[in-house]
């Protein structure tokens, strides 16, 4: 029993040691762990994981060669040259075990303290941003802002360009001091050295000493006046230079090297104008560089119409100026070269009521449609005049009505051969119709009666078929020659009829035509072989013996 007891007591310290060691080793883990690790979690899992951090300065450029610390740790990392450090091997629970990073380097504010949660397995990625300082200032040169200009810190290769008032902004600069250069065209380079504080502020300016000439001018219009905000271009090597025209359409193009240049000018409205050769000296002005620019040709233009017809022989009238047109029979009318402004337009016609359009704005160099609608007056006529084969239209067909009195009225057919007149009195009136290849056509005594509008049935006109070309009316060329061949020939048969009734009528006056033989032997004049016997009489013939 004594054995029996010593044994149980032996065992239990020997238990007891070992719960004491165990406790002492987790003891000693719990410390070694980063914070917000748990020792039991950690010796449950035993996974890990990876943080990939990428480091910028405050305005997204990455770092490289800027320090990643974690709580907790003394080791470090250095991002690369594109400014990602990576952390591996970092014990993960599996619900995510948090690690507190940050990012500094020499002369950049240290970036905040992030919590990035690691789980097993898993890459996760973060940003930290470190903070430069700013400088900030005007270029500018002895006329005064310099738009345009380059700031730059070529050892970092930042740069900024000044905006129209001169201003740049360098942002994320490390502290230090820095040789930061400004540069425009025409002008001499200006270094200045710029001491920074670590996320600090500093002006830095620079006035610019020009290396070249300028040239000045006005830009204004043929009639003399002044022109405002108009572009005038130079192109100084592959850069093209443009400024603007004061009020009073003066204009300066200042720092252009010395050389030998075109100047364009232009504003909306006007024809361009380009002036070449224009010699500038260093350190000099080349003045009265003018320019005269023609205006664009304006145009008005648009239809007239009564419903739906469209009106030929309206006047429209610009008022207040010697300006007009007359429609075609298309209804179309069209004024050009209005001088830009506002203006009322006077439409009349002949048995429509006159209108008067007010606020037609004709924009300076471009143009402007404006149709017009003319109501008639009461009482009139009206058709429609179409081919007599095809029933096409008729467009540009003249018709005329005729009063009892001789008193006549014209118009012409639209596009769909309509023709129509307003404000006829009543009467009885005479229609023609007439339109070139076309035969005319005369109605009589058309009854126009009070306020009523008298509709004529369709007018279909006939071609002069073969009436084109021809030296005979109504015939083309061909059938001319045919016409004429028929009439040579009739003449011809009849001077010879002529003539042969002469020759019965006085044989002895009609010329001989006989048939002459040759005299036999013995015929003929002594001594040339003949007999001289005389021929034989009619119906007798000399026997000769044997």
């Amino acid at each position: 029993m004594a054995k029996l007891a010593r044994a149980r007591v032996v065992g239990a310290a020997v238990a007891l040691a070992l719960l004491v060691l165990a406790g002492s080793v987790a003891v000693q883990l719990m410390h070694s762990l980063p914070a917000g690790q748990t020792g039991a979690s950690t010796l449950a899992s035993g996974y890990t994981g990876t943080i990939s951090v990428t480091v910028t300065d405050d305005v997204g450029r990455t770092i490289e060669g800027a320090l990643l610390k974690m709580v907790g740790n003394t080791s470090s990392w250095v991002t690369n040259s594109v400014g990602v450090a990576v952390i591996s091997g970092l014990l993960a629970d599996t619900n995510g075990t948090d690690y507190a990073i940050w990012a500094e380097k020499t002369n950049y504010d240290p970036s905040p303290v992030a919590q990035v949660e690691v789980t097993p397995d898993n890459i996760t990625d973060s940003v930290l941003a470190i903070s430069g300082g700013v400088i900030y200032g005007q270029v500018s040169d002895m006329n005064g802002p310099v738009r345009g200009a380059i700031v730059s810190i070529s050892a970092l290769g930042y740069s900024n360009t000044t905006d129209s008032d001169g201003v740049y902004n360098l942002y994320g600069v490390p502290g230090g001091t820095h040789s930061a250069t400004a540069s425009a065209v025409g002008y001499v380079n200006q270094t200045e050295d710029v001491a920074l504080e670590t996320g600090g502020v500093t002006a830095l300016f620079f006035v610019l000493v020009s290396k070249t000439g300028e040239i000045t001018g006005s830009v204004h219009a043929q009639t003399g006046e002044e022109l405002g905000d108009a572009n005038v271009s130079v192109k100084v090597g592959t850069v093209t230079v443009t400024v603007t025209s004061n009020l009073d359409g003066s204009y300066t193009v200042p720092s252009l090297p010395a050389g030998t240049y075109d100047l364009t000018a232009s504003i909306a409205g006007f024809n361009s104008t380009t002036v070449s050769g224009i010699v500038v000296i260093a350190g000099n002005v080349t003045e009265n560089v003018d320019f005269e620019l023609v205006e664009k040709p304006t145009r008005l233009y648009g239809t007239v119409r009564a419903g739906t017809a469209l009106k030929w022989g309206v006047h429209i009238e610009v008022v207040g100026t010697n300006l007009s047109a007359n429609t075609t029979a298309e209804g179309e009318y069209e004024i050009k070269n209005i001088p830009a402004g506002t203006y009322s337009l006077y439409v009349t016609l002949l048995g429509y009521y006159s209108v008067t359009v007010a606020g037609v704005i004709i924009p300076r160099g471009s143009e402007m449609r404006q149709d017009i609608t003319l109501v008639g007056m009461p009482g009139g006529m009206r058709g429609t005049v179409v081919e007599k084969d095809t029933l096409k239209p008729l467009l540009g067909v003249s018709v005329m009505i005729i009063d009892e009195q001789s008193n006549q009225r014209e118009t012409k057919t639209d596009p769909n051969g309509v023709f129509e007149f307003t404000g006829v009195s009543s009467g009885n009136y005479t229609v023609r119709f007439s339109l070139d290849g076309y035969r005319p056509i005369e109605l009589g005594s058309i009854a126009v009666s009070g306020d009523e509008q008298t509709n004529l049935t369709q007018i279909s006109m006939e071609p002069t078929k073969e009436g084109f070309g021809g030296f005979i009316f109504g015939f083309d060329l061909a059938h001319s020659m045919m016409i004429l061949a028929l009439f040579l020939t009739i003449v011809i048969l009849a001077l010879a009829v002529i003539l042969r009734i002469k020759t019965l009528e006085a044989p002895d006056k009609a010329p001989a035509v006989y048939d002459q033989e040759e005299p036999s032997e013995g015929e003929g004049p002594p001594g040339e072989g003949g007999t001289g016997k005389p021929p034989p009489e009619d119906g007798k013939e000399e026997r000769r013996g044997g």
